[in-house]
């Protein structure tokens, strides 16, 4: 980041700074006050919480970069904390390549008036991306392994990028790729900073000539060069699938795209197709003694892969292990130095974790059992689904509705707007609570006024019982209320008026 930017200006200092790297050295620069800070939500939050003299109250600009990612459970409350603490009357720009309806969400709450720019459709691909797709026939899914190695070894051996789904994949065919000869690196979430960093620069200067990679690489990084991506498993929606193939064919120049399709992945490349009718398309085919043969070769190394994944294992272990040695020993040293404080308390931030995962494991387990249905099982619970909504629609009735009570005064109101339409006046509509009569309780028994004259349309009102000047109507004016609590109260306040 910071060679791209000084070859074109020196008048601003550039500081970069994320997570699993020193604070202390981070710290200190950030006491050098930068012009630019470049960083990950988590790391700038702790440097504001902690660090001295470091506030975020004075920024002009504020730029979100993979906005649609920001609004995900894990980053939401992140997001919040930062914008609260940035400066009122700053200039926020979001950015991503696939804008979101919940993008509105976080405009609403960090921008004011804000402009949107869209220079093409969230689901639209390069214009000089060709995207080629095979096709992994019920059964066949074992030759995944088999037709990405054959594809790299004898085709794209360079500036080539690799999507899988899992860690373990990821770490697998890392190795595999190994074994064939070919110069490979590996990126995903078990790996520490250090070595993602290593990885990332060795790819973009050449040394490793394929990078295979988790999600974690398919945004915010520009790596210039890649000609090829290909995905080993389709992802899981259309959107993610123009974040990876965007790694190529970037600012203008060619690439290629690889997906391999399995047979319950076709809805998502039937979506792929109609988002981008008029861009290059091809289905690609492998000889079958190609796949056969590679298939061999995977078999026969595959003791040598159990192997290599223990040792590495193993390795990981030691290093966690020296990790949490060297924390202790700080902390025996410096037992003084305040520990450092997050913006959520332990036990929100665990209970969220975990609720995360919950949440997570629910979804995968609803995924795993309906994969396991049979087509028949399908089909009967539909059946039954369907036969419930009717029964609801038969004990429900077919011109059932809800009735409104309407009091008098209301009946009174709906003839005068009747009444009022029929001469062709104009209704003015009900605007307040207060001009809605209220309903009295059903257990409230009104008295009939007897000495009120009788006649059509002498109903009793708030006002007319307010106005009445009969007998009854004056004394409970005067003497208030006619409970005896009330009545008694009124006595006591006579008589001690009277001995005064």
């Amino acid at each position: 980041m910071r060679d791209r930017f000084f070859p074109v200006t020196s008048l601003f200092y550039l500081l970069v700074f994320y997570g699993g790297l020193d604070v202390k050295t981070q710290e200190a620069a950030l006491r050098s006050s930068p012009d630019v800070v470049v960083a990950t939500p988590g790391r700038l939050i702790d440097h504001l919480h902690n660090s001295p003299n470091f506030t975020l109250s004075t920024i002009e600009v504020l730029v979100l970069d993979e906005a649609d990612r920001m609004l995900e459970e894990a980053f939401a409350d992140q997001m919040k904390e930062l914008i609260r603490l940035c400066a009122k009357n700053r200039q926020t720009l979001l950015f991503s390549a696939t804008m979101t309806d919940e993008i509105d969400e976080l405009a609403t709450m960090s921008l004011k008036k804000p402009v949107k720019i869209f220079i093409n459709e969230n689901t639209e691909t390069a214009l000089k991306l060709r995207q080629e797709f095979v096709r992994i026939r019920s059964g066949r899914e074992r030759d995944r392994e088999s037709i990405v190695s054959a594809l790299v070894t004898r085709t794209f051996q360079q500036n080539t990028m690799i999507f899988v789904k899992t860690k373990v994949e990821c770490q697998r065919m890392q190795i595999l790729l190994g074994l064939l000869g070919i110069k490979v690196g590996q990126m995903h979430s078990n790996l520490s900073q250090a070595q993602r960093v290593g990885a990332l620069t060795k790819f973009k200067k050449g040394e490793i000539d394929v990078l295979v990679s988790t999600d974690l690489a398919s945004r915010g990084l520009d790596i210039e060069g890649v000609q090829t991506v290909i995905n080993m498993h389709m992802p899981k929606t259309i959107k993610q699938y123009i974040h990876r193939v965007g790694r190529t064919a970037r600012a203008g120049k060619a690439g290629r795209s690889i997906s391999l399709v399995g047979e319950d992945e076709r809805k998502l490349l039937k979506e792929i197709i109609q988002a981008n009718p008029n861009k290059a398309m091809k289905q690609r085919v492998l000889a079958g003694g190609t796949v056969e043969a590679y298939r061999k070769r995977v078999d026969d190394l595959e003791e040598s892969i159990k192997e290599i994944i223990e040792a590495e294992r193993v390795e990981r272990e030691l290093r966690i292990a020296e990790a949490t040695t060297e924390k202790a020993k700080q902390k025996l040293e410096n037992p003084n130095e305040p520990e450092r404080v997050w913006f959520q308390k332990k036990s929100q931030s665990d209970k969220e974790k975990a609720r995360l995962e919950k949440k997570k494991l629910r979804e995968e387990e609803k995924k795993r059992k309906e994969a396991m249905k049979t087509p028949e099982e399908k089909r009967l619970e539909e059946e039954a689904a369907f036969q419930q909504r009717e029964a609801k629609r038969r004990r429900k009735g077919k011109h059932t509705r809800l009735r409104a009570v309407v009091e008098d005064g209301e009946r009174r109101i709906g003839r005068n707007k009747m009444n009022a339409k029929s001469r062709g006046a104009r209704v003015k509509p009900t605007t307040s609570l207060s001009e809605i009569p209220s309903i009295k309780p059903s257990g409230h028994i009104q008295k009939k006024n007897q000495n009120a004259p009788r006649g059509k349309g002498n109903k009793k009102s708030f006002t007319k019982e307010l106005a009445s000047v009969n007998r009854r109507s004056v004394k409970a004016a005067r003497h208030g209320p006619e409970d005896n609590q009330f009545q008694k109260a009124r006595v006591a306040h006579r008589m001690k008026t009277k001995k005064r």
